[in-house]
């Protein structure tokens, strides 16, 4: 496992980078500002930023999107990033992984997914925790392959403990 040095950032929309507009809550562009803003002073690796189109809810992915999506990492990693952080909707989220971790065998860099469940920038939002340790996991550096990232998911395996026998 090699640390990232250059990833690419692949926004696609979905919860984490929401706004509301006057139809409630919609993908919305301008999220790589306010990403640059929020992680200015924060040690995570070089990072350039794609922003997907159209921009979708998770809801709306279609195979179609994902083919997209598969030649935007691959032309990520061809033009020199050793890894690639993919935005995404979590409605759909687990199942482009999983498209994804086909169309991607054989890739010479990590893949990592990760979202959130309230947009970036309202009240108790796991967004920015989300981006950042995704970046930071990267830096640390990962085996190829697409993964998933979700801000204290080791916490939650380490709840389960094995039933006591007496």
């Amino acid at each position: 496992m090699q640390a990232a040095n250059n990833v690419m950032v692949l926004y696609t929309g979905g919860t984490i980078g929401m706004q509301a507009s006057a139809n409630g809550l919609t993908p919305a562009s301008g999220f790589e500002a306010r990403m640059r803003e929020q992680l200015a002073n924060q040690p995570v690796p070089a990072w350039r930023f794609r922003e997907m189109a159209p921009l979708i809810d998770s809801a709306n992915m279609t195979p179609a999107y994902w083919q997209r999506l598969r030649t935007a990492v691959v032309e990520a990693v061809d033009d020199g990033c050793d890894a690639v952080l993919i935005l995404h909707g979590t409605d759909t989220l687990a199942y482009s992984a999983a498209a994804m971790s086909f169309q991607l065998l054989g890739l010479p860099a990590p893949v990592l997914f990760t979202g959130s469940m309230l947009p970036a920038g309202v009240p108790d939002s796991d967004a920015w925790e989300n981006v950042s340790g995704a970046l930071l996991t990267l830096s640390q550096g990962l085996a190829p392959g697409v993964q998933l990232y979700f801000h204290r998911s080791e916490e939650h395996t380490s709840e389960l403990q094995s039933p006591r026998l007496s």
